[in-house]
């Protein structure tokens, strides 16, 4: 490892496999150690959701039922899962669903709000398991069969779009198939259908699937569907795309050499365990020289619940949808069958002014109590809270506590001096005192409004 383990390791570490960790989720994870902070977020199911589940039930979000799609169920799917996202205590688990989400790209405007709660739950489920099993439960998930139209692949009329995409987007990769390996797949996966009658469950209909032998990728057989994705999920060609695509989502950034081979071994010793590859990550050297790399932006989501999580926020989840999808993401809605391509795509000039919009909008509302009946919260953020406790004798002080509790990722020259600018209009020498508080909130616009603060 090339840094020792301190507070700003253990924060890279939160902001990249979560959304940033809270003060005492960073005190618990220096405590721990490098390998027991991963194996925390890695190994998460022995922490218990029982708390944030109680939460959620208090606003009765209808996301699960299969009544008619309507525009507030479609927004409650979101609202259920920013709060998921803001609020759990596994992070990692929220994060790979997002992960996942962008991976098996799918939108509620063609299959609707439950099909896409009951994907979303696949991904949080089997999301940090085997690969080949994740696959092949989206494969014969509602929302995915109607996506790609494999619902109405036939042997009359084999339909090819979810062939395709399973090997270019969901496994191999471009240029690693044919499109004779398109139509075979494509005749495999006949009879993979939904049951209208039964909220649109997955069937296979033995009538209408082709039985003849299929050559795909040199295999030959009697293939169904179940044959193609556990040859698809054993490919070495698999075992690169996928353990690259997690390594980038990680590390910002392409593996090195060293661990591109070994994450592609550990998929191929450990059948795909996708655990196993996010700690390997996690614990890699690329991983930990990363932190001195801040060359990740971070997506309009992450940008929304961190900002939430790091200042404690309560707010109507309806305001999260609207800010992300006005920065440029909007969750359930891919622009494409690709997903959002992200990086530097995330940073234009209208998605940072929605940005500094969002900074704005968050340190000027009016706070005001939660509204009861739990239907929706009003908007909360106590600057006294916030600072209960704290006194700083000079503007560095009030400068360092806030790039630690905003999770920044480092404060640049600039910013340090536009922030030390900004606090003395308040009185040289500086000096901290409770009607301090509106300094504060304009120096911590000014934090969120900066380069610096669209890095993770």
């Amino acid at each position: 490892m090339t840094g020792a383990w301190d507070r700003k390791r253990a924060a890279h570490l939160y902001r990249r496999a979560g959304f940033g960790g809270t003060p005492d989720e960073l005190d618990l994870a220096v405590w721990l150690g490098r390998e027991g902070a991963v194996s925390r977020l890695v190994d998460y199911e022995a922490i218990s959701t029982a708390d944030l589940d109680a939460y959620l039930d208090l606003f009765g979000f209808d996301v699960a039922g299969y009544g008619d799609v309507t525009y507030d169920r479609a927004q409650n799917l979101l609202r259920w899962w920013y709060l998921r996202m803001q609020h759990s205590s596994r992070p990692l688990e929220e994060k790979m669903t997002l992960f996942w989400h962008n991976h098996f790209a799918t939108s509620v405007l063609k299959v609707g709000p439950q099909l896409m709660y009951t994907q979303n739950q696949i991904f949080r489920r089997l999301g940090m398991g085997k690969f080949g099993d994740l696959l092949l439960e989206v494969s014969r998930d509602p929302a995915m069969l109607i996506w790609l139209d494999n619902a109405s692949n036939v042997k009359a009329a084999p339909n090819e779009n979810f062939a395709r995409e399973v090997m270019e987007l969901f496994t191999m990769g471009i240029g690693h198939y044919t499109q004779q390996d398109v139509t075979e797949a494509a005749r495999a996966f006949t009879g993979w259908t939904i049951d209208a009658a039964n909220n649109n469950a997955f069937i296979f209909n033995p009538d209408v699937h082709d039985n003849d032998v299929k050559i795909f990728l040199g295999n030959r057989g009697f293939f169904r569907g179940e044959h193609i994705i556990a040859i698809l999920a054993a490919r070495p060609e698999t075992a690169i795309f996928i353990t690259a695509k997690l390594a980038r989502f990680f590390l910002g950034a392409e593996p090195s050499p060293d661990l591109a081979t070994q994450l592609q071994k550990l998929y191929v010793s450990t059948a795909g365990d996708i655990r196993e590859i996010s700690r390997a990550i996690l614990l890699s050297d690329d991983f930990d020289a990363s932190a001195e790399r801040p060359n990740m932006f971070k997506s309009p989501v992450e940008t929304v619940v961190s900002a939430y999580r790091s200042l404690s926020v309560r707010d109507d989840p309806a305001t999260f949808v609207a800010w992300s999808e006005m920065m440029g993401q909007a969750l359930s809605k891919p622009p494409n069958v690709g997903g959002w391509k992200g990086g530097r795509s995330w940073m234009n000039t209208g998605s940072y002014l929605a940005r500094i919009s969002f900074a704005f909008s968050i340190m000027t509302r009016a706070s005001r109590a939660v509204e009861a009946p739990l239907t929706s919260e009003g908007f909360r953020w106590d600057a006294g809270e916030f600072f209960q406790g704290r006194s700083f004798s000079s503007s560095d002080a009030l400068i360092d506590f806030l790039a630690d509790r905003l999770s920044l990722v480092y404060v640049s020259d600039v910013l340090r001096q536009s922030l030390r600018s900004y606090i003395v209009l308040f009185g040289d020498p500086f000096t901290w005192t409770p009607a301090s508080y509106d300094l504060a909130r304009g120096a911590i616009y000014l934090v969120m409004a900066s380069p610096e603060y669209q890095l993770q």
